[in-house]
């Protein structure tokens, strides 16, 4: 459970309170000479001054509410972490799938561009053996090429 500054001031407020209603009328204010206020339950020195405290008793029901109101705070807080989480991982997948076509559409506009530039074009057989494609087969890759450029290349 994530608890809050907030959350822990109630907290201390509300012991304090029960701590303070015992001891109320032993309390004790003292200023030092560089004026920072101290409060105890003992006089620190001879300048410090017995001070009343009025306690007001807390009220459950409120303690109640505003503990309510901090899980409800705390677990708001833990979805929009999760959220963030996962837009932050969608752009990565969205950044890894524009990379992916991107490299896509680069290699298929190479082969367009190899097909195109014409000449005699070296494919390889099952057997490592060099074979010329022959005019009919360098049409046929160029338009299977440009299909791939369209394809790919499309917004």
């Amino acid at each position: 459970m994530i608890l809050s500054r907030w959350s822990l001031h109630v907290a201390t407020m509300l012991i304090a309170s029960v701590a303070c209603h015992v001891c109320a009328e032993e309390i004790y204010k003292t200023v030092d000479a560089q004026g920072h206020v101290s409060y105890s339950d003992h006089a620190l020195s001879p300048q410090s001054k017995k001070v009343t405290i009025d306690v007001i008793e807390g009220d459950p029901a409120e303690a109640a509410r505003l503990a309510k109101q901090q899980a409800q705070e705390n677990a708001d807080a833990v979805e929009h972490a999760k959220l963030s989480q996962q837009r932050a991982a969608e752009q990565q997948s969205q950044e890894a799938q524009r990379q992916s076509q991107q490299r896509k559409c680069e290699q298929a506009r190479n082969r367009f561009a190899t097909f195109a530039a014409g000449g005699r074009i070296v494919k390889f057989d099952e057997q490592g053996n060099r074979e010329f494609y022959s005019d009919d087969e360098i049409e046929a890759q160029l338009n299977s090429a440009k299909a791939a450029v369209d394809s790919a290349c499309s917004p």
